[in-house]
């Protein structure tokens, strides 16, 4: 276990509208080394600090984005004595949309927010700085949502669902435009760590009669396992053991429509080792058990 708290997103956000905007000064910053499950995304509005993340030390400046991933180490520090002042975005990705479990759509906002943090080459900071022009759309953006969020009058929640859409957007363009910027090798880094986690996603979807494991797969995704499940409830709207739950139970529906197999066989070949298991998964899966789902193929 690490030895600093983690926050679950239910202690920090509303569980209906897991969303909070607040301003940060030196004052008000979070000094002590913490991480939470949900994402925050950081303006720097003026001034600067310094931001410890993943053990490394970063100096935040005017016009800076960036974005801290769940299950991250992080803290802020002042910087000689300097003042500042951070717009701080804590949500899930739900809350803007419920479509938005699935967050295949924005790749390259995934790449910026939950990729790129997560790798520690010193060459690859984990931020970046906006023209001024997009500073301006940003900081107007982040305005209107701190007074919808303050004054909460009546479709406050469609409001700021719409500021952080665009939030989402902007991120996902700009992030385009600075990472062909960015030198080979650093595109190559990102492009390795991304295309390591959905090839553990096609390993579990290939390999699911095997004894599959978290620990096991989150390696292969080249993430913590923790942090692996939740990039999975992410991208694909389910936490590992209920995605492999139902890429197993969809091939037992498959094998059940077109084999005469029978069903203790099925569930040997989809990965269960204890029929009860598999009659109970399936179940709570399709609403009816695996003979009674034959039958009605027939």
């Amino acid at each position: 276990m690490p030895d600093y708290p983690i926050y679950a997103y239910k202690e920090m956000l509303d569980e209906e509208f897991p969303f909070k905007i607040e301003v940060r000064r030196p004052l008000t910053m979070n000094r002590h080394l913490h991480a939470h499950e949900h994402l925050q995304l950081c303006y720097m509005l003026s001034g600067s600090c310094l931001h410890w993340a993943a053990g490394q030390q970063y100096v935040l400046t005017k016009g800076d984005l960036f974005s801290i991933p769940p299950f991250q180490e992080h803290r802020l520090e002042e910087r000689n004595a300097m003042d500042f002042v951070m717009i701080q975005v804590d949500f899930m990705p739900h809350a803007i949309n419920e479509s938005f479990r699935d967050m295949s759509q924005i790749q390259t906002f995934v790449d910026f927010a939950y990729i790129r943090p997560l790798i520690s080459e010193a060459d690859l900071m984990p931020k970046m700085t906006l023209p001024p022009s997009t500073q301006t759309v940003v900081e107007n953006l982040l305005q209107v949502t701190l007074v919808e969020w303050e004054e909460k009058e009546e479709g406050y929640k469609l409001a700021i669902k719409a500021e952080l859409l665009k939030l989402l957007v902007i991120t996902c363009r700009q992030y385009q435009r600075y990472s062909q910027m960015q030198s080979p090798n650093e595109r190559q880094i990102v492009a390795h760590h991304r295309e390591a986690f959905y090839e553990a996603i096609a390993y579990m979807e290939t390999h699911y009669q095997e004894e599959l494991h978290l620990e096991g797969m989150a390696a292969k995704a080249l993430m913590a396992a923790s942090y692996f499940s939740h990039m999975l409830k992410l991208v694909r709207g389910k936490s590992f053991i209920e995605l492999l739950s139902a890429i197993r139970i969809q091939a037992s529906m498959e094998l059940l429509r077109g084999t005469d197999l029978s069903v203790t066989e099925i569930a040997l070949r989809v990965g269960y080792n204890h029929i009860s298991h598999f009659n109970r998964t399936f179940k709570k899966h399709t609403g009816v058990t695996p003979g009674d789902y034959r039958k009605h193929q027939t």
